[in-house]
């Protein structure tokens, strides 16, 4: 039976060539920009430089930003992963903003539990059931939902600290 209809597909063409533009002003356009990562994630020895020219194929582009994304070296992509795991558990992430770790996005609740967390899913091999493990098998994650501390109310009635375990229906996955 043939195919009927649409399906989407990539169709690979030349990236056209981007300048530095004077003041925003695109009548006056300067240096040609390469191929490069983020140079604010430029910490731990990880380069933004793909060593690219600024008409490499568009298939050589993509390949070093998926290097560059996943480097070990790189400390977003793990904080991310260990972010939205932590919120999939726990109904709220470490940074209450999931898809927003800029400036715009919130503070982490406990850093150093985020940075922990990230460099044992590196360290891993980025096995992702290691880290559920240990996130199930958790002392906080056992915990009871009832308040029975009034004390912990008081301090944090929003349970940031996760002093509790908060409240919250099952999907039908997890009853299976």
């Amino acid at each position: 039976m043939p195919f009927e209809g649409t399906a989407p597909v990539v169709v690979s063409e030349q990236p056209p060539e981007f300048h530095v533009l004077a003041r925003g002003n695109y009548r006056q356009p300067q240096e040609v920009v390469v191929p490069a990562g983020i140079r604010a994630l430029n910490r731990g020895g990880l380069s933004d430089d793909f060593g690219l020219a600024a008409d490499a194929p568009e298939a050589e582009r993509r390949k070093q930003l998926a290097a560059w994304v996943t480097d070990p070296r790189n400390p977003l992509t793990a904080r991310v992963i260990v972010n939205r795991l932590w919120h999939y558990h726990f109904g709220q992430g470490i940074v209450d903003t999931p898809s927003d770790f800029g400036f715009a996005g919130g503070k982490p609740s406990n850093p150093e539990l985020l940075d922990w967390m990230a460099k044992r899913l590196v360290d891993n091999g980025w096995k992702l059931k290691e880290l559920h493990r240990l996130i199930v098998n958790s002392s906080t994650y056992r915990q009871a939902s009832n308040v029975e501390n009034p004390q912990g109310q008081s301090v944090d009635a929003d349970n940031r600290s996760l002093w509790r375990f908060n409240q919250r229906r099952l999907d039908g996955e997890a009853v299976r």
